[in-house]
């Protein structure tokens, strides 16, 4: 673990934590190097939280408990690392400083990502799609604002698998579609915070119809993600002024394209060839110059 996923994974927790929590967050990103001297009941005080609210904190940030914090953020410290935030943007920075700053932001929590993500429920949802897929059942998508676009990209990779999904642009024809959703039906939701009302009122009518839920959002989210069969966690930021919804948009396209070559590898042989003699089929229709 690096300080890019130990303190991004803190930062990334923030619009879900309480008061409390959030002033204890505060204080650990403030004074990482101090922290790792404190004692439970030191760093409590500092941050005029209770010592129980510390052990608390360690176990949403998913450590073993306080010491195991301690630790992970000493070995961060010693890699030297730092991880950038849209709020080190100035108002005198150029347009090309922002650039250069969201772009190792981005680098960043796509690093971050790396090392949040749960190697097993990556494998899970691949191969949650691919037995919906071999044994016939539904897939629906759902995605709202910039994570609709998210839900059209994972649609199109699917087609290009021959696996069939389902998603609507208009939120009625999305929920009258959802009510016909069963067991062994997958829904797949895209949301960075997952705050909205009818990203809950979907998820929790696919999880009271028996349906299988594959979740790609945010880390610290966990509310959200109980209803989920697999939950794939993200490691960035989302400001309430969404500054750098794009920094999110470019994790969880990733996130499609390894599940896109995971379900890809299932039947690596046939795919292959469909791409042989799809690009045979645009060539005679003269899709591409020769």
């Amino acid at each position: 673990m690096s300080t890019v996923n130990l303190l991004s994974r803190i930062e990334s927790s923030l619009p879900f934590l309480s008061d409390t929590d959030k002033r204890l967050a505060d204080y650990i990103m403030k004074n990482p190097a101090d922290v790792v001297s404190m004692s439970t009941k030191a760093l409590a005080k500092a941050s005029d939280v209770s010592e129980a609210a510390v052990i608390r904190f360690a176990k949403k940030i998913d450590m073993d408990g306080y010491t195991d914090l301690k630790l992970q953020l000493s070995a961060d410290l010693a890699a030297d690392k730092n991880f950038p935030t849209p709020t080190d943007i100035k108002k005198s920075d150029s347009t090309h400083d922002i650039y250069k700053k969201l772009a190792a932001f981005t680098v960043a929590s796509i690093e971050s990502t790396a090392k949040t993500l749960d190697p097993v429920a990556l494998e899970q949802a691949v191969n949650l799609i691919h037995q919906a897929a071999i044994n016939g059942k539904k897939i629906y998508l759902n995605g709202l604002g910039t994570s609709s676009i998210l839900a059209k990209e994972m649609q199109v990779k699917l087609m290009r698998l021959g696996i069939q999904s389902i998603f609507y642009d208009d939120p009625h024809l999305r929920l009258e579609s959802l009510t016909l959703i069963g067991e062994g039906d997958i829904f797949i939701c895209f949301t960075a915070l997952g705050k909205s009302e009818a990203n809950q009122q979907y998820i929790q009518l696919a999880h009271d119809r028996g349906a299988d839920i594959l979740l790609i959002t945010q880390f610290g989210n966990h509310k959200l993600a109980e209803k989920a069969t697999v939950t794939l966690f993200t490691s960035i930021t989302e400001n309430n002024l969404r500054l750098i919804s794009q920094t999110s948009f470019t994790v969880q396209s990733i996130i499609i394209d390894a599940l896109f070559m995971g379900l890809a590898t299932k039947d690596y042989e046939k795919i292959k060839q469909e791409v042989v003699e799809t690009k045979a089929i645009f060539s005679e229709m003269g899709y591409y110059t020769k």
